[in-house]
């Protein structure tokens, strides 16, 4: 999974009261990139907070101060609770961090490139301030030099994920799934589901069908749509984005049907998943919703289950 870098450079203020609004705003985007599994629950530093100047007098740890002081607890515990990964490379892959120390920012001051360097070759996501226009946008260029293994140099250009407004991390995660789509056969998407189709959780019995294929993957996408809506939306029923309908009552009216129907969930208990969405003729998709949560559960996806 992806990690989150802080771009130090660009958390800078005019005054207290802009700082704390945008640090409000970023930490929503931030708990979106992680509620999504796009992003881990970290944050790399390339200095500890406390040395990360916002304005004159103040650090960024100043700044999460500040949010408790404005009554938003949960997003103060939301910071408080990331793992912080100081200094910058900090449990990086070896393979990364040699190539890390083999290239230099060109646009920035060494020092103050290096968070967006990382992010290039590591298809990370950097966090910051719209503190400039340059900033304050999803896509960021970063133009670096690497020293190659015949030490010529190459300059290199890279187009990396910018999170400085909540919007943004929107923007990312449409990009992020729609890499998956692209790039990924069915059964990597199979095996990489709970990041694939971050809105739904799949029941222990949930098995990969023989038959998997882009129909399963597309339909599955369209529930997963569904599902991120209904946090939006609210709601008693999903706004399904396809056709998604309960059992006939000639299922509901007979037990043998109902029980067939009933799958473990992932609380371990068995529980009835009657809603259901088809793929083609042949095959079908049973889940059930829970109101309080918005969680949309897949218990069995497989053949038409006996009627």
């Amino acid at each position: 999974m992806r990690e989150m870098v802080l771009h130090h450079a660009s958390v800078t203020s005019p005054d207290r009261r802009t700082a704390l609004d945008w640090l409000k705003d970023i930490a929503t985007g931030m708990a979106q990139l992680i509620d999504n599994k796009v992003a881990l629950s970290s944050l790399r530093t390339h200095r500890p907070l406390e040395e990360i100047c916002c304005l004159p007098g103040y650090s960024l740890s100043h700044a999460y101060q500040w949010l408790r002081e404005d009554k938003e607890r949960d997003l103060y515990i939301f910071l408080m609770r990331l793992s912080t990964k100081c200094p910058l490379l900090s449990e990086v892959e070896a393979d990364a961090e040699n190539r890390f120390h083999a290239c230099e920012a060109t646009e920035l001051s060494p020092e103050d490139g290096k968070p967006l360097v990382l992010c290039a070759i590591t298809n990370w996501i950097a966090i910051g301030f719209p503190s400039a226009p340059v900033w304050d946008k999803d896509r960021l260029m970063v133009s670096f030099n690497e020293l190659l293994p015949d030490e010529s140099i190459s300059e290199t250009s890279e187009t990396i994920d910018n999170l400085t407004r909540s919007v943004h991390a929107h923007l990312i995660c449409e990009r992020h799934h729609a890499t998956f789509f692209q790039f990924l056969s069915p059964s990597v998407l199979w095996e990489r589901r709970e990041e694939t189709f971050p809105n739904l959780v799949f029941g222990p019995d949930v098995e990969l069908p023989l038959a998997f294929s882009w129909s399963i993957v597309r339909k599955l996408a369209d529930l997963d749509k569904s599902g991120a809506e209904w946090h939006n939306v609210g709601g008693t029923i999903p706004p399904w984005t396809c056709k998604v309908t309960p059992e006939s009552d000639k299922v509901k009216n007979n037990q043998k049907l109902l029980n067939a129907r009933r799958f473990m969930s992932r609380r371990g208990t068995r529980e009835l998943f009657e809603w259901h969405a088809r793929v083609g003729s042949g095959v079908r998709i049973h889940l059930r919703f829970e109101v309080n949560s918005k969680e949309i559960e897949i218990g069995y996806i497989g053949p038409h289950l006996p009627l």
